[in-house]
């Protein structure tokens, strides 16, 4: 499966469903749209990441560190739509997730953040300029540990 099926299904409820599960369901799959294509591009191109809780903070770190100035405003995206999509899917008490505009702007968010990486990778030298600066990170928090 693509990021991008999470990405399409979290447009359809965004559109078609006005409940409020619809609504905090799109809000998940705009995050793990993001999320995946992003792991996806560092299990590829760097080392797997491990499938667990960690591998949020993991993607994030790398991404944020990797000395790619877009790339790093696209970590920022991704953390704070982790936070919306912890939101969505435990804080069943918040009503913003009721109002079909509090989501669709979290869908766009996503979505713009998805196109901008999709773009970046596209590219052979961005790919390995970012891929550098990740193992750089690695190995300078390596370096570092007792």
């Amino acid at each position: 499966m693509e990021p991008k099926a999470f990405l399409d299904l979290a447009q359809k409820l965004s559109k078609e469903e006005k409940d409020e599960a619809s609504l905090r369901s799109c809000v998940s799959r705009s995050y793990y749209a993001l999320f995946n294509i992003m792991r996806q591009f560092i299990d590829t191109n760097v080392e797997k990441i491990h499938k667990s809780v960690e591998a949020h903070g993991e993607v994030y770190r790398n991404l944020f560190n990797c000395n790619v100035s877009e790339v790093k405003q696209l970590a920022m995206a991704l953390n704070d739509l982790r936070t919306e999509r912890n939101s969505s899917d435990y804080d069943l008490e918040l009503d913003k997730f009721k109002n079909p505009y509090n989501v669709t702007i979290l869908f766009v968010k996503a979505r713009t953040a998805f196109n901008s990486f999709e773009r970046i990778i596209s590219n052979g030298g961005n790919r390995k300029h970012i891929k550098d600066g990740i193992q750089k990170y690695k190995s300078s928090i390596s370096s570092h540990q007792p």
